[in-house]
């Protein structure tokens, strides 16, 4: 009597996850829509409840005449994303020298607990003091082009994306550290197999509280130092009584920002489904 033993190689039913990350897309899509809805209406209840004139104070409609429908739109919209771009341009060289000057001395205060306990109070503090009585001393130092507008977003960005970085790496089981040490491991092989791992989803978060506030700090740097941009834009409208422009400049910003938020939130989406598998 012979066995005839099956040698074909098992089929595991691996989890497909475009499907799932198609309705992540989705739901973010959703929820950027949702959150313009959001704005608009709390923006007209807003304005229906106080008391201010309807110079200063412009309603949606007032921004979709001056946006689309009004003679001139079409020039009011290429003024406003001429300097979209710029002030774009601006965050971004604060969103990337914070976000790697926070990694870099994240993983400085993980890898030795003194340098951290010397330098995270000093950073806390600076941090507190407000960055318009700082700009005008980065500006100085660092002038007033790509590198003074990058330093001036990157201190906004840095401190806050260094502590959620910090949490995420910190928070990683120390059982699991363990074991890759019991193993004959190393503390590097211990953090580029274990810590980072689990530190990747609070890195992400870290990634999209910067988006606003490197925006934030280009603006800031817009409005004390160069001048260009939205942020030297707004101010002047601001000057000159333009408050349709204005008010449609913070409007186009809000959204971009919240697109900008959503799209960070799709990355990471795209990560963590790659990074997904079988055990």
């Amino acid at each position: 009597m012979s066995t005839t033993v099956d040698t074909a190689p098992v089929r595991t039913a691996l989890p497909q996850p475009s499907g799932t990350l198609a309705r992540d897309v989705a739901r973010s899509l959703a929820t950027l829509v949702g959150a313009v809805v959001a704005i608009v209406i709390v923006w007209t209840v807003f304005l229906r409840l106080v008391n201010v004139s309807p110079f200063v104070a412009k309603s949606p409609a007032d921004v979709w005449n001056y946006l689309v429908t009004a003679p001139d739109a079409t020039a009011n919209r290429s003024d406003i994303a001429h300097n979209l771009v710029r002030t774009l341009t601006d965050a971004s060289y604060g969103y990337i020298l914070g976000l790697v000057l926070a990694a870099g001395i994240s993983l400085l205060f993980y890898f030795s607990r003194t340098v951290e306990t010397m330098f995270i109070p000093s950073l806390t503090a600076l941090h507190a003091i407000p960055m318009v009585t700082i700009t005008p001393i980065l500006v100085l130092i660092f002038g007033r082009d790509a590198l003074g507008t990058a330093v001036i977003g990157a201190a906004i960005v840095v401190v806050p994306a260094l502590l959620t970085m910090l949490q995420g790496v910190r928070s990683t089981p120390r059982t699991e550290i363990d074991m890759v040490t019991a193993f004959g491991g190393s503390t590097l092989s211990a953090f580029l197999k274990v810590a980072l791992p689990h530190a990747i989803p609070t890195w992400f978060t870290a990634a999209r509280l910067a988006v606003t506030a490197s925006v934030v700090g280009a603006l800031l740097a817009e409005w004390l130092a160069t001048g260009e941009g939205l942020g030297g834009q707004m101010l002047k409208a601001a000057n000159e009584f333009q408050f349709a422009r204005l008010w449609s400049s913070v409007v186009v910003l809000t959204v971009v920002c919240v697109a900008l938020y959503q799209l960070v939130s799709v990355v990471e989406m795209v990560v963590g489904s790659r990074m997904r598998g079988p055990r």
